[in-house]
């Protein structure tokens, strides 16, 4: 009983027609309203189709680009954090400070500018590795 119920009402309403076409009117007009759709689905349906779909595609590739990139950065500071490490310049900046007359290097030890020239080392350094890629 439950079933057939549910059949009825899914099946039968299924079967009505919005417009009721009689006669040689009603079939040309059946006719020009099948035209009408066919071209609508030409005129409007498609180009809506594709510009929603070429959105996600440029939306998609935006996102890719976008992480492409990122990971690149990622791969050229790791590569550029283990130059440095290699290269040492703290530690060669350091010894070659000690050649230097004790009062002097006092004082470039007080302007900080040993510091200053490891940072600047460093950068210039890692936007040149960072140009490669």
């Amino acid at each position: 009983m439950n079933k057939s119920l549910l059949f009825i009402l899914f099946a039968f309403p299924a079967l009505a027609l919005a417009d009721t076409y009689t006669g040689e009117a009603g079939e040309m007009q059946m006719t020009a309203d099948f035209i009408t759709q066919f071209w609508e689905f030409f005129e409007s349906d498609v180009p809506d189709f594709t510009k929603r779909m070429l959105a996600y595609i440029f939306e998609k590739a935006v996102v890719v680009k976008l992480y492409i990139e990122l990971e690149t950065m990622k791969l050229a500071w790791s590569v550029a954090k283990q130059i440095l490490a290699n290269l040492e310049i703290a530690s060669k900046i350091t010894s070659l400070a000690n050649a230097l007359p004790q009062d002097i290097r006092a004082a470039i030890v007080d302007m900080r500018l040993f510091d200053a020239l490891n940072i600047v080392i460093n950068a210039v350094l890692t936007r040149f590795i960072m140009r490669f890629l």
